[in-house]
């Protein structure tokens, strides 16, 4: 994040801000589309880093006009550069603690989302089991039934098979004696 230049100001280092909002879009992708709070908390540090270059330009503007006017330039100068510096390292400062937060946040936001995740997955087994338990249940009954109904129907279509072998006998008996007589 720093870029190995040196503040015109000090000597800190200055923030590379395309790096700095490259790195927080790359963490705004990583967390959850809920983490409002993390959203909140990198816009409200986007604000305080341009409000704090803001301030540093301005710093730095009147700081030249001073110098100009003064006989003591060097005096100027050199209070500006310590001012704008001090608003550079606050402004890093805030940055990171803002940096901090919010991956802090996104990792609780995850965390948060994985548990909740997992307990609908079990949630969604329990659920399944239960089903499949009544289908069992519901099967062994079905099962009970039809066998009940197929030792029935065995049993009316062997009583029929042997009233139907008595009748044919009995009608064969009785041809037999009327074909005698």
């Amino acid at each position: 994040m720093l870029d190995g230049r040196r503040s015109r100001f000090g000597s800190g280092w200055t923030v590379d801000r395309e790096q700095l909002l490259d790195l927080i879009d790359r963490l705004r992708m990583a967390a959850p589309a809920s983490a409002d709070q993390a959203q909140r908390l990198l816009e409200e540090r986007e604000r305080l880093l341009q409000q704090t270059q803001e301030e540093a330009a301005v710093l730095a503007q009147q700081a030249r006009m001073d110098a100009e006017q003064q006989v003591s330039v060097h005096e100027l100068v050199q209070a500006a550069e310590t001012r704008a510096q001090s608003i550079v390292d606050q402004a890093h400062q805030s940055a990171t603690e803002t940096i901090t937060r919010a991956n802090q946040e996104a990792a609780a936001v995850r965390g948060q989302a994985t548990t909740e995740a997992v307990s609908q997955a079990l949630e969604a087994d329990r659920y399944s089991l239960e089903l499949l338990r009544r289908l069992n249940d519901q099967l062994r009954t079905m099962q009970t039934s039809v066998t009940g109904a197929v030792d029935q129907l065995e049993l009316k279509v062997q009583q029929g098979e042997q009233s139907q072998a008595v009748d044919q006998r009995d009608d064969a008996a009785r041809r037999a004696l009327t074909s005698e007589f």
